[in-house]
This record gives structure tokens, sequence and C-alpha cells, in this order.
């Protein structure tokens, strides 16, 4: 009986190494780190404020270099007097417990280029969150030269979003302001009056807003939520004629997703089941495809700046 415990505790040790190793094997990334390459720097950027204390960002290059640094209270790290056209490799690392042992370290390799990247932010809710706009620079195969971030808020009142990002003290190309049909039906005049002040503030500080329409809803959605799809469609109504009076970029949401112009419902096969949110295939072939041509339009007006 005796002889048996060795084998049993021999037994457990390697299931509990096999199950560490697994959950260390499938780890999460870290969310919301905007890698951005600067003119001679490189921009660390945390989209996650909450994350802001548990993290460590380690700057190493080829020939030895090596620098460790915390984000500052604004969510920022610059690493400064680097070399253009060199490479250098980035490390964002959770410092507590938990999140060593959830997150897996976030590595890339930048380059530091005259003029730097351009840097887009979406500042959205749920649909926002879904595209996952950060990759999109891998899944197009445009490298470096873009990044984007993506900020979060569940409201429609997005104010303390752009607050911060006023703040910011690294270039920004473009800051994409987008509302989810989940904040439908509204009372449009103080909406309204939300979209203009945010595209005053951002315009006062030298960014360039860009304003996208709200992806409407199913006919079956808007037949259970009465009011829902009308009161969508009058708040894209405004924010096309708005852009187009006050010569501001416009990121048509609506349009790439919509039967058609005189049928403004979302389609049925870019819906999930509850009629609002969208499924993969939706930012596969539809979102994906209409966001280039209004960054380089952003681009070009913040180099004017």
């Amino acid at each position: 009986m005796f002889l048996k415990i060795p084998v049993i505790l021999s037994i457990v040790l390697v299931i509990t190494a096999l199950l560490s190793w697994k959950g260390l094997s499938m780890r999460k990334e870290i969310p919301s780190q905007e890698i951005v390459p600067l003119d001679k720097g490189i921009a660390v950027v945390s989209g996650a404020s909450d994350l802001i204390p548990k993290l460590q960002i380690a700057l190493y290059s080829d020939d030895g270099i090596s620098k460790r640094m915390i984000y500052d209270d604004r969510g920022i790290c610059l690493f400064s007097g680097l070399s253009n056209q060199k490479k250098y490799t980035v490390e964002v690392r959770r410092t507590d417990l938990k999140g060593m042992l959830l997150y897996r370290n976030t590595k890339v390799r930048i380059t530091p280029r005259a003029k730097g990247a351009k840097y887009f932010i979406l500042v959205g809710a749920s649909v926002g969150k879904a595209w996952k706009i950060e990759n999109l620079p891998v899944r197009l195969n445009l490298g470096d030269q873009i990044v984007f971030g993506n900020r979060t808020k569940y409201d429609f009142d997005k104010s303390s979003e752009i607050e911060s990002l006023l703040k910011i003290s690294i270039p920004i190309s473009g800051v994409i302001i987008k509302e989810c049909a989940a904040y439908f039906p509204r009372n449009l005049d103080p909406s309204q009056k939300l979209i203009k002040k945010w595209v005053k503030e951002l315009r006062s500080h030298h960014l360039t807003p860009i304003l996208a329409t709200t992806v409407p809803v199913t006919r079956d959605h808007s037949k259970r939520n009465p009011g829902k799809f009308e009161s969508i469609l009058e708040f894209n109504d405004f924010i096309v004629d708005f852009s187009s009076r006050e010569n501001i970029i416009i990121l048509d949401l609506e349009k790439a997703v919509r039967i058609s112009n005189q049928d403004r419902h979302l389609k049925d096969e870019y819906a999930q089941a509850d009629g609002l949110h969208l499924v993969q295939k939706a930012y596969d072939e539809a979102l994906d495809m209409i966001i280039l041509p209004v960054i380089k339009i952003a681009a070009i007006e913040a180099t004017s700046l």
C-alpha cells in the first residue's frame, strides 16, 4: 500500500504539469496595446487604462540595446533617440501573477521611420470591438506603416474617450467615431450636439475626425423593436449631411451592409440571430474593404494640419 503513494504522487505531478503547460499555451494576447513607429522613436500606447499599473514594456535591438519602462499616467510609453530604418523588438508583459498566467507576452518587431506611421483610433462599442480593427494591418498586409487602435465605450456618450485622446502626445492621423444600433431609438437633438462637440474638440487639437454611420438592424429586428430602425436612419442621414456640409471624412458602414439604397435594413446574411450584431462575414466581406480609401484621405488631411 505504502509503495503506491510515490507512484500516485508522481502521476498527480505529471497531470499538474500537463495542465499547467496546456494553460500557458492557451494564454490570450494582452488587449489594447498599440505599438506605433515614430521618427527616431517608438510609442507604446495602452487603450486599457485598468491594465496600466500591471504592465511593463521592454525594448530590445539586435546589437544589444535593452530598455525597460512602464506606462505614464496617460497610458503612454515613449522610447526616443532610436535609429530610423533599424529594427527593434518591443515586448509588453503583465507583471501580476494572474496576468502572467492568463496572458502571453506581446512581442512585435518594429522599425522607426521618418514621419512615423499613420495612427488611427476607432471609438465605438460592441460592433467596433468585434471588428478587431487593431488587427487590420495584418489582415490586409499593410505592414507597420499603419497602426489601428480601439477604444470601447458601452454608451452613446463617448466624451471620456474623446477627451483622453486629446491628451495623447504623439501624432494621431484620425479618430473614427462610431455609434452602435443598441443605443437607438433616442432623442437625436442632444446626440447631434455631442457629435458636433466632438468634431470641434478634435479639430481644435489638430486631430482629423472621421464620422461613421451606424450599422442598421434587420427587418425582423425592426418589427420587434418599433422606432429603432427609423431613429438609426435619421441619425445616419444627419451624419451624412453634417459631414458633407463641414467637410468631414465619412465611413459609411450602413451603405456597406444594407440591403440596397431603397431598403436600408441590415442584410440578414450579415446579422447574428438578434438582428443587430454582425457575423464575421460582415467584417471580412464588407467592412474591411471600405476602410482603406477612407484612411488614405484622412492621412492626407492629417499631413496638411
